[in-house]
């Protein structure tokens, strides 16, 4: 290797870099999504820090000598050989000692400033060292070209490995650097070599102990457990899916994580589902039940036995495999008479051609990704109507309180709920507003809801006095109707959702961000 680093060798480099950079932006998007808490915005995260480091690597490439460039590529190896595990320490430790504003821009700075620019000093150098009889045009065609192809080889690797083995899409992505590093090097010693081309299998051998190890680490220290237990973790094809035992204070219960966000496990989550859910197939006998999403399965817990017919339908199958293997199951006592489905959920109403339901209950989080934003839009509430018995109810969440204006809403979310029930009032004669303590969710059909909020109540303490446990459970929730009047006045000028309405799960994403790191904020 004592001939120049580039001759002979363009192609290989180009290739190799552009398969790493590939692998490396894949791997950090689904990594530092449970950091942040939104794919979209961790995606504008560090898509912004990628494309900006790669412009310092192009400014830098013609300034660097072959030993800064070595050492930026030694650099750059060690930080991705830390990569998962160190982000979410550090992020662990900054939330526990009252720095968790720090968390957003340190995934930033990471991107920026230690991974992306050691990739772009090759192109230009290949490019003004390849200028020969085809000229500089020429070369960078050629160049480039094959950084094409390398970017390619690495979605090859993408879509072909399991998603759920991060840990050997991350070691591919060493095994590329580690060549990079070594064609810089002028005369390495075969011994330090055969070292450099030991990392990958090393890292990915050390993979499973160190993810649950620095997930548990995370978890405790950003989201207060006293102790954790990583039940389950693994990537879909849609998000991070964590169960992890918490204990806080003399409580221990199964929690589950998607992408960093809670979605099962506190007692608000529990009525959550008890209010989407539950409530109306009790308010309204159901023969024909039909729930979107709801992939902690309680409510195949407690509405199997109730109903003759119940279909659930998930996108991701990982979430019902993970939550029947880890919190259903050990519970013992879980029904069989009840249809799963894995599809997406407009898609499913779409396609059905079976008899009306009686009850379609819509148990997704607040809309921080289009998938679930198209569950709050007006044209999938005209479909769901469409698939709706005469009578039925149509249930789903606010993500808060239905207020008149910013001034008043409650919670990161507070201009969703006038536009979701915007978007109702277009679909359904009658739109009922209920309100707990926490939140308001919307029961919409073509008849007003039978017994008011007295029978809703009523059916609510039948159901929580069938067994001691449930009250430790649900709690004692109290629910009202908001008035006609005041949900007029609170939707008066709020534009239904659109089915892709972008706009809506940025501002969403970026108001659940502010109000986690930076809830003093303005």
């Amino acid at each position: 290797m004592a001939a120049p680093w580039w001759r002979g060798r363009p192609a290989v480099i180009a290739a190799l870099a552009g398969a790493s950079l590939t692998l490396m932006q894949f791997g950090t998007i689904r990594e530092f999504a449970a950091l942040i808490g939104s794919s979209e915005l961790v995606t504008l995260l560090v898509g912004t820090g990628y494309f900006l480091g790669l412009s310092a690597g192009y400014l830098l490439s013609d300034r660097l000598p072959r030993s800064a460039l070595t050492g930026l590529g030694a650099g750059t190896l060690l930080l991705q050989m830390s990569l998962p595990f160190s982000a979410r320490w550090a992020a662990g430790f900054l939330a526990s000692h009252h720095f968790l504003g720090a968390v957003p821009p340190l995934v930033f700075v990471v991107v920026l400033g230690g991974l992306t620019p050691f990739y772009a000093v090759f192109l230009p150098r290949l490019i003004e060292e390849q200028s020969g009889g085809g000229g500089r045009r020429g070369a960078l065609l050629r160049i480039y070209a094959a950084e094409i192809a390398g970017a390619f080889l690495g979605l090859l690797v993408v879509l072909t490995a399991a998603a759920a083995r991060m840990g050997l899409v991350l070691a591919l992505n060493l095994a590329a650097l580690v060549t990079l590093v070594l064609l810089t090097w002028r005369t390495p010693r075969p011994a330090a070599a055969w070292v450099l081309l030991a990392l990958p299998a090393v890292y990915f051998a050390a993979w499973g102990p160190l993810d649950t190890a620095s997930l548990r680490y995370f978890y405790k220290r950003a989201h207060g457990y006293l102790e954790v237990d990583v039940l389950a973790s693994e990537f879909s094809p849609y998000q991070r899916v964590d169960l992890i035992q918490g204990a806080r204070k003399n409580k221990v219960a199964t929690y589950l994580y998607l992408n960093g966000n809670l979605l099962y496990g506190t007692r608000s989550l529990h009525q959550h589902n008890l209010l989407v859910s539950l409530a109306p197939n009790l308010v309204r006998p159901s023969p024909r039940a039909l729930v979107i999403a709801g992939g902690s399965l309680d409510n195949a817990r407690y509405l199997a036995p109730r109903v003759a017919n119940l279909h659930v339908v998930e996108l991701d199958e990982a979430v019902v495999r993970l939550t029947r293997e880890h919190l259903q199951e050990p519970r013992g006592n879980f029904p069989t008479n009840w249809q799963l489905v894995i599809d997406d959920g407009k898609h499913f109403l779409g396609a059905w051609s079976g008899a009306p339901f009686d009850v379609i209950s819509v148990d997704v989080p607040v809309p921080t990704q289009l998938q679930t934003a198209m569950l709050h839009s007006e044209r999938f509430f005209a479909l769901a109507r469409s698939r709706l018995a005469p009578g039925g109810i149509f249930s789903i969440s606010l993500a808060g309180k239905l207020t008149r204006g910013p001034a008043q809403a409650a919670g990161p979310q507070s201009r969703l709920a006038p536009r979701i029930v915007a978007g109702l009032l277009k679909t359904f004669p009658y739109v009922t507003v209920v309100r707990t303590a926490e939140r308001d969710y919307a029961w919409a059909g073509d008849r007003p809801v039978t017994g008011g909020a007295a029978a809703v109540q009523s059916a609510i303490d039948r159901f929580l006095e069938e067994e001691p446990e449930r009250r430790e459970i649900f709690g004692a929730p109290r629910v009202t109707f908001v008035g006609e009047r005041a949900v007029a006045e609170a939707v008066a000028g709020a534009a239904p959702i659109g089915e892709a309405d972008m706009q809506v799960v940025l501002r969403v994403s970026w108001r659940k961000l502010m109000s986690r790191y930076y809830p003093s904020a303005p």
